[in-house]
C-alpha cells in the first residue's frame, strides 16, 4: 500500500488566522501547513495532499489559474477536499455570490461560517481527511488491479510460449516415433512413455507455478517409473534449479537414457549400474553446469552403434543448449554434457 498524507494546507492570509488554525489543529493531533498565496498552494498540491483549508479572504485574492490547472491535473481517483471558512451570509444572493467566486473545478467542498467553535473546525477537517483516506484506498486498489493485470498479461504470454514449445516437442516426438517404430502397438507404447515423461516434468513444474524445477527432484520423478533395484542408480550433485524449458528438455533426455539402459545398457545386465553426477564449475568465469551419465555393464553394449530417435533426441536436445558427447567404453555408455549455468536457469524465479 502506498503512503498517505494527513497534512492540511492552510491558506488564510488575514492577520494571524493561519497560525491560529494551525495551533487549533495541532491541539487535536492534526498537522496544518500554512501557505502564503494561491500560487504557492497550486505548487504544493500533489497526490499526498490531505486537505485544503481556505478563508474567503484568500479566495478573493490572486489568480486562480494555477490552482485550477493543479486540480485538473489530478489522477482519476483524486478529488482534493476543500474547506472554505466564510463570514455568515443571510441572503441567498450572498451565498450565490460566494459560490461564483469558486472555480467550478472545485467539486469536493464544504463551507464553515464564522463564528465557529474549534470543535466544528476540527470535525470538518477530520471529515475531509476521512474522505481523502477513502480516495487513497481507491488509489491503492487501482494500483493492485493494474499490477494484477500486468501479471496476467505476462502469464498469458508465457503460457502461450510454453504451449507452443510443448506442441513442437510433441510433434517432433510423434513424427520421429512413427517414422522409426515397427508397428502400431510399438508406436502406442513409445508415444505413451515419452508423453508420460513430459507429463511428470509438468507435474513437478506445477508445484512451483512453472517458475523452476529442482534438478534432483526432476531426476527422481523421471527415473521412478523404471523400477530400478536399489543401489543400481547412484545420483550425486548439488542443488540446482532449472528453468521450465530446461527441465522439460532434461526430462525427455533422462527418460531416453534410462529406457536405452533398460533395453541395451547397464540395466539390461545383472549387476549393471549407472552413476549420475553433476556439479557447478566456477573457475573465475561464467559458472558452468557439468553433467555425466556413466553406465557400468561389465561387458560391451549390444546395439551400441544404433542411432534411433532416442539417441538423436538426446544429442539434439542437449546440443541445442551446450556441449554433449557420448562414448561406449568397454564397461558401457558414458555421456557428458556441459553448458553455461545461465542457459539452464534463465528465467528462474527464486522461491
Amino acid at each position: 500500500m502506498q503512503p498517505q498524507s494527513e497534512t492540511v494546507h492552510i491558506l488564510a492570509p488575514a492577520g494571524r488566522d493561519a497560525e491560529n488554525i494551525r495551533a487549533t489543529l495541532a491541539a487535536h493531533g492534526l498537522t496544518g501547513l500554512p501557505i502564503g498565496t494561491l500560487a504557492e498552494l497550486a505548487a504544493a498540491l500533489c497526490d499526498d495532499t490531505g486537505a485544503i483549508l481556505m478563508t474567503e479572504e484568500a479566495a478573493a485574492r490572486g489568480d486562480w489559474g494555477g490552482l485550477v490547472s493543479a486540480i485538473e491535473a489530478q489522477p482519476a481517483w483524486s478529488a482534493y477536499p476543500f474547506i472554505f471558512i466564510v463570514s455568515r451570509r443571510q441572503s441567498m444572493s450572498e451565498q450565490m455570490q460566494l459560490r461564483r467566486m469558486m472555480p467550478v473545478e472545485i467539486v469536493n467542498m464544504i463551507t464553515l461560517e464564522r463564528p465557529m467553535s474549534s470543535q466544528s473546525l476540527v470535525s470538518a477537517v477530520r471529515w475531509a481527511l476521512n474522505g481523502r483516506r477513502r480516495q487513497y484506498q481507491v488509489r491503492d486498489h487501482l494500483v493492485e488491479l493494474e499490477a494484477a493485470a500486468d501479471r496476467q498479461r505476462l502469464m498469458t504470454r508465457e503460457l502461450a510460449h510454453r504451449v507452443k514449445n510443448t506442441i513442437a516437442v510433441l510433434q517432433s516426438i510423434a513424427s520421429q516415433t512413427l517414422r522409426r517404430a515397427g508397428g502400431l502397438e510399438e508406436v502406442e507404447r513409445l508415444l505413451l512413455e515419452r508423453f508420460s515423461a513430459l507429463a511428470r516434468a509438468h507435474d513437478l513444474l506445477l508445484s512451483t507455478d512453472f517458475q523452476r524445477s529442482d534438478f534432483r527432484l526432476l531426476l527422481d520423478a523421471t527415473l521412478s517409473v523404471h523400477l530400478v533395484e536399489e543401489g543400481r542408480m547412484r545420483i550425486e550433485g548439488p542443488d540446482v534449479d532449472f528453468s521450465p524449458q530446461a527441465a522439460l528438455t532434461f526430462a525427455l533426455v533422462v527418460h531416453e537414457l534410462a529406457t536405452n539402459a533398460m533395453k541395451y545398457g547397464a540395466l539390461s545386465h545383472p549387476g549393471g549400474a549407472i552413476d549420475i553426477a553433476w556439479c557447478v564449475a566456477r573457475d573465475g568465469g561464467e559458472p558452468r553446469f557439468d553433467f555425466r551419465w556413466k553406465e557400468t555393464t561389465g561387458k560391451p553394449v549390444a546395439g551400441a552403434g544404433s542411432a534411433g530417435f532416442g539417441t538423436r533426441l538426446i544429442k539434439a536436445s542437449l546440443g541445442a543448449i551446450g556441449e554433449v558427447s557420448s562414448t561406449y567404453a568397454e564397461q558401457g555408455l558414458v555421456l557428458t554434457f556441459s553448458a553455461p549455468l545461465g542457459a539452464l536457469t534463465h528465467g528462474v524465479v527464486a522461491g
